[in-house]
């Protein structure tokens, strides 16, 4: 898989619907989109993926949304997303990446876990404060956030 990263300002609809899925509120993702980073990562069949990233802090970038066309998911496409992320933090001075997910959100905790995220923070609940509707997934009520981060280590350069 190939894919290429453009930068996105205002996102098309088909682009919107994909941060849908990562982030079911419109109204949360109209508020930190225009104070984001945002990529669209397209393959030879177009759309593959989105990606969101804010400044939390001097060093910290928080990935706001990542999200995977349905028929392109586990095949490595948010995987390659966030070593994008990662690549886009080293480049732009960041030593933090966070991300959080859902406690319901089994695939993309596995996910955020196999890259070298840890938990940090619990949000209790989080879903119920800030989404207007309940929102189902794997069969259980989501309530909860999960923040992990990943420190970047920049190798060690030799001493002469």
């Amino acid at each position: 898989m190939v894919l290429t990263y453009q930068r996105v300002t205002t996102p098309t609809t088909e682009e919107n619907r994909l941060l849908l899925l990562a982030d079911p509120s419109q109204r949360l993702i109209d508020n930190y989109v225009p104070v984001s980073t945002v990529y669209a990562a397209k393959d030879v069949t177009g759309l593959a993926g989105m990606l969101v990233l804010k400044p939390q802090a001097p060093l910290t970038v928080e990935i706001m949304a990542l999200a995977v066309t349905p028929a392109k998911q586990r095949q490595g496409y948010g995987r390659a997303l966030l070593v994008f992320a990662k690549q886009w933090a080293i480049e732009h001075g960041y030593r933090t990446v966070r991300i959080a997910t859902g406690t319901t959100s089994l695939m993309q905790l596995y996910l955020y876990q196999q890259q070298g995220f840890r938990v940090v923070r619990v949000d209790t609940d989080y879903f119920t404060r800030n989404y207007s509707q309940t929102i189902l997934e794997n069969g259980l009520v989501l309530r909860d956030r999960l923040v992990l981060e990943r420190t970047i280590h920049l190798p060690k350069l030799p001493i002469n």
